[in-house]
């Protein structure tokens, strides 16, 4: 599975795309975010995320911008999105995800080249999003989120991106919680609505 533009109403955020969102950090993702949002408000679309992000949310490194008060934010938040708080089958799966390695098929991996893995947050955000869709039962579910690292970025031990498992599931092992979260479709924060707009005004 290649990068994906997303088409469904239905989205787990990672908590990188609300975290930047409400910083002023998103930049070019920022109209589709905002749409996204806006229609979670009127209920066009449903949203969920973690609870965890409330965690990261530190009141000394709060800054008046999007939001007037960090209140503002968190009632902002909890008003448009179903937050999930993991449970222990789900932070089990977390775990397995994270002791994962995670390899580039061999024809393209350097001679030097290590495994990566997942990160605790991102195992944990994965793990969220495949109860929303397997136990919630929202089989149509797309998982955003922002790239955090670069594709370029080989050295040893490096963490993986959400968004590249498929390109570093080689010999992975073939069991359901691999499938699961490469399976899961991933995406940037690109609506086809914009992809739309892009290919209107260059034709």
């Amino acid at each position: 599975m290649g990068s994906i533009i997303s088409t469904s109403d239905k989205h787990y955020l990672h908590t990188n795309v609300l975290l930047r969102h409400a910083s002023g950090r998103s930049g070019e993702a920022e109209r589709d975010i905002e749409t996204i949002l806006t229609e979670a408000a009127t209920g066009k679309r449903r949203i969920w995320s973690n609870a965890v992000l409330f965690a990261e949310l530190r009141p000394s490194l709060f800054t008046g911008g999007r939001f007037h008060a960090l209140a503002d934010l968190t009632r902002y938040l909890r008003s448009i999105a179903t937050f999930v708080a993991p449970d222990p089958n789900t932070m089990l799966r977390a775990a397995r995800l994270r002791d994962v390695k995670w390899q580039r098929p061999a024809a393209l991996r350097r001679p030097d080249e290590q495994p990566r893995f997942l990160s605790l947050i991102d195992a944990i955000q994965l793990a969220s999003a495949l109860w929303v869709k397997e136990a919630a039962g929202v089989a149509d579910l797309e998982f955003l989120a922002f790239e955090d690292f670069g594709p370029e970025e080989t050295d040893a031990g490096a963490w993986l991106s959400v968004l590249r498992l498929q390109d570093y599931a080689d010999e992975c092992p073939i069991d359901s919680d691999v499938l699961a979260a490469v399976r899961l479709p991933r995406a940037e924060l690109v609506l086809s609505s914009r992809v739309l707009r892009q290919s209107a005004v260059v034709g």
